[in-house]
């Protein structure tokens, strides 16, 4: 369906399914191993009989996977891991008016890693979420992904190269509710990291109460911005690899170019996917436009696309000129972890960042006078009298 207007909404928001996915935290909450078991039967159509999957069944199914399949992997993580490496902070510190101060980086305890199932396999997400806590330094990485009742190889491979603590098999809400409280089975968690559909996003949503989240990630958001000097059936191949994700996927093109426009529609016309194509009068209105979507993936296929980059504000990852959106999911080293549903107006992707927190440190020795009478007047000023004295006992 070719819609020539922007969307005025996401396809679907994890608003519609707040209840009822509300009703299958509670029940995790209350019971545990058996809630996630039954969740897993119904769902899933999965009788468990362990939650957590073995050592033994992870190394068995890592040895089925093919040489080709690892050495891939092998490359695609040396990549992940210096882009984050490379944009790991240092400590930082610095002093002013006689005080000593500055951040200490430090890493999580405990990462819960959501690695999505169902008609498509994702066991690249286990490398975009793991590496970036590895380099962070987190000692304790776990992961819950469906598994059908079988771990997928690929999954157990990565889980071995990255050391992850426990694998549990378990999907959807059920899986997120579980890191978030812990059950008999499911180790709680610090933080809970990935991808997944709207009964997952809204999930996270609801436990980020109690426990830290990356954000709200999925479905899956592509918007175009190309001008006449792109090529449209690379842009139509960039749409339908986006749409690969499913008929929720926001598709949208926003273009210059009559040609462009109308060589793409033609081509969309017989999927059975959604794509919304737009008009710009220039490209200053095209990416005002895209940036009023803050889309989780912004392709920027035109002739000068450093400086189109100059203008945007809200993307969750950016790719430049013929570069195709979908090498971010795979092997480019920014993350495939980005932020959807407007999250990118205020969040970026995940990065080795979301695995640490700083703590800020302060040491007076010999401050100025000036600076411990600013203090003081302030404290009086606010009504904390024994913070005033907590202080000029010490410097007054």
């Amino acid at each position: 369906m070719i819609i020539k207007d922007l969307p005025k909404s996401r396809p679907i928001s994890f608003d519609q399914v707040l209840d009822k996915v509300s009703e299958i935290v509670e029940k995790v909450k209350r019971e545990g191993d058996k809630a996630l078991i039954e969740f897993t039967e119904k769902f899933d159509g999965i009788k468990l009989d362990n939650i957590k999957v073995t050592r033994e069944e992870i190394h068995a199914a890592a040895s089925l996977l093919s040489e080709d399949i690892k050495k891939a992997i092998d490359v695609v993580s040396e990549q992940i891991k210096e882009f984050h490496t490379s944009i790991k902070p240092p400590q930082i510190g610095g002093g002013k008016s006689g005080v000593d101060f500055g951040i200490i980086w430090t890493p999580l305890e405990k990462v819960g890693i959501y690695v999505p199932g169902g008609k498509k396999l994702y066991p690249s997400t286990l490398l975009m979420a793991g590496i970036p806590a590895i380099v962070a330094g987190v000692e304790e990485i776990y992961a819950a992904t469906p598994t059908k009742g079988k771990i997928d190889p690929a999954i157990a491979y990565i889980a071995e190269k990255l050391n992850v603590k426990e694998i549990y098999k378990i999907g959807g809400a059920q899986a997120i509710a579980a890191l978030a409280y812990g059950t008999e089975s499911v180790k709680k968690v610090d933080k809970i990291v990935g991808p997944g559909n709207v009964y997952v996003q809204a999930a996270k949503y609801i436990v980020s109460k109690d426990v830290g989240i990356d954000g709200i990630e999925g479905p899956t958001e592509l918007v175009i911005v190309a001008d006449d000097s792109a090529d449209s059936e690379q842009i139509y191949l960039d749409l339908l690899a986006q749409g690969e994700h499913g008929n929720s996927t926001l598709l949208v093109l926003i273009s210059t170019s009559d040609r462009i426009l109308r060589e793409v529609e033609e081509k969309a016309s017989s999927s059975d996917l959604t794509f919304y194509l737009v008009k710009a009068r220039d490209l200053e209105e095209a990416i005002t436009y895209a940036n009023s979507i803050a889309p989780e993936h912004l392709s920027l296929q035109v002739s000068s696309p450093r400086e189109a980059l100059k203008m945007v504000r809200n993307a969750g990852a950016v790719t430049l000129g013929r570069t195709p959106p979908a090498i971010i999911d795979y092997s480019a080293g920014p993350d495939h972890i980005l932020p959807t549903n407007s999250w990118a107006k205020f969040k970026g992707g995940l990065t080795v960042y979301d695995f640490l927190k700083p703590i800020s440190f302060a040491q007076a020795t010999n401050p100025d006078k000036e600076l411990i009478n600013a203090a003081i007047t302030l404290a009086r000023y606010e009504g904390f009298e024994i913070h005033s004295k907590s202080i000029g006992e010490r410097y007054v």
